[in-house]
């Protein structure tokens, strides 16, 4: 027998059985359909962990203050802050030409922020001059502060899209000038007078818009020039609370994140490198981390789908030996006029084949419509859902493998029977 006449064969079993076929499959196509929508929504965390990341500024090195160690003791407080203004343009004077640009950040808190008889309450953050480079982020109008804006301190700021729109409104905030109000003092009886400390800023830039990281917006702050930070608004002077590092490229972040903890040890003089006053962090190493889990979680969605596709061959496997035991007569005439047991066994296992080729199909576009009806609705949270060829690729192929696996039993048995015994099976 031809496979021609095999694969005609299969398939007309199928279609005489249509309800059978179609019952059968389904369990395929469940199967199918929930390996691609667990895995894309593995993809579509792993992306949305990679966005956010990236989100910060691509190429980073982050250099954050550590505790002073005194046998075995960590101190805290103020004391510890042991990064300062100077380090970080120390690193930049070394560095040179080898980094794309190095900024340093100071929190001042949140304020009360109030400019065209508008309230709002925000945070206040002290940075750079070269912040816009580094957190790859773009201006929506007027300009970031310069270096000479650092070097008498002027007061003057670069604010969010959010609190530029809940300060003015569809209005032109460059130019205006807001108030950043502190309340001291308590209000009731006894307790003294409040008292409002007020600093005035003028508005010389509003940024892009990034949206939120980690569940904090990021176009709610106000940015001000960080020496104007540490001798208006905290009173910390030289002090920072972060030093970002911007890489010329990922393939050199390693090195570059050796030559930053290279120079911060020969400044803060410290001649034991495993025990440093200040942490190195190394974004590579940040989105290599969280890939790992992200992938971890991905393959653990896989498998959970992967179970309702063995129940669905496990099925097939089933189905397969009802009608070898339906066409054990067939089988015995097939065999009387010179089918050979390869034919027999080959027609059982394309028509297992043809059950979860169809089946896997089906199981694609059911799975790509669940992905998109999942992205369409408002309580998803704007979940990102990632469909890739190697998902589909795999499915599929899965599905095939499991037709041949779970088909190959009942199509021995079908090569088995006995020519006789066949035709005399009632």
């Amino acid at each position: 027998m031809k496979i021609y006449d095999s694969f005609r064969s299969a398939l007309q079993s199928l279609v005489v059985n249509k309800l059978r076929s179609a019952l059968t499959m389904l369990g395929v196509i469940i199967g199918v359909a929930s390996v691609i929508a667990m895995v894309a929504v593995g993809n579509g965390a792993s992306q949305q962990v990679q966005n956010t990341i990236l989100s910060l500024g691509s190429n980073l090195i982050t250099v954050s203050p550590g505790n002073l160690t005194d046998q075995s003791l960590r101190g805290a407080g103020a004391q510890s802050q042991n990064l300062t203004l100077d380090d970080m343009r120390s690193l930049q004077s070394q560095l040179g030409t080898t980094v794309a640009a190095v900024h340093a950040e100071q929190g001042a808190g949140r304020w009360q922020v109030t400019a065209a008889g508008q309230n709002w309450n925000t945070n206040v953050n002290g940075v750079t001059e070269q912040y816009p480079i580094v957190r790859d982020w773009s201006m929506q109008s007027g300009d970031f502060f310069t270096e000479s804006d650092m070097t008498i301190n002027a007061q003057v700021a670069v604010i969010g899209s959010t609190t530029a729109t809940n300060l003015f409104g569809e209005g032109d905030a460059v130019g205006q000038t807001l108030q950043l109000r502190q309340v001291f003092g308590g209000g009731g009886q006894g307790q003294g007078q409040q008292r409002a400390r007020i600093v005035n800023f003028k508005v010389i830039g509003v940024l892009d818009t990034k949206g939120s990281t980690f569940g904090f917006s990021r176009d709610d702050q106000v940015l001000v020039p960080i020496t104007t930070a540490q001798r208006v608004l905290t009173g910390r002077l030289n002090v920072v609370n972060t030093i970002v590092v911007k890489a010329t490229s990922s393939e050199a972040m390693a090195d570059t994140t050796a030559d930053v903890t290279s120079v911060l040890l020969q400044r803060h003089k410290i001649t034991d490198p495993a025990s440093p006053d200040f942490t190195v962090t190394n974004q590579n190493d940040t989105l290599s981390a969280l890939s790992a889990v992200t992938a971890s979680f991905t393959l653990l969605l896989g498998a959970i789908g992967g179970i309702s596709l063995l129940v669905g061959g496990i099925g097939i496997m089933n189905i397969m030996l009802v009608s070898v035991n339906e066409r054990t007569r067939e089988i015995g005439i097939r065999k009387a006029v010179g089918a050979r047991r390869q034919d027999i066994m080959i027609q059982f296992l394309i028509e297992s084949m043809a059950l979860t080729g169809i089946g896997g199909i089906l199981g694609i576009l059911l799975g790509w419509a669940i992905t998109r009806v999942v992205s369409l609705i408002p309580q998803a949270g704007g979940l990102v859902l990632v469909i890739t060829a190697g998902t589909v690729i795999i499915a599929v192929g899965v599905s095939v493998a499991i037709g041949v696996i779970f088909g190959l039993y009942p199509a021995m048995r079908a090569a088995r029977l006995h020519p006789i015994q066949a035709l005399r099976y009632e």
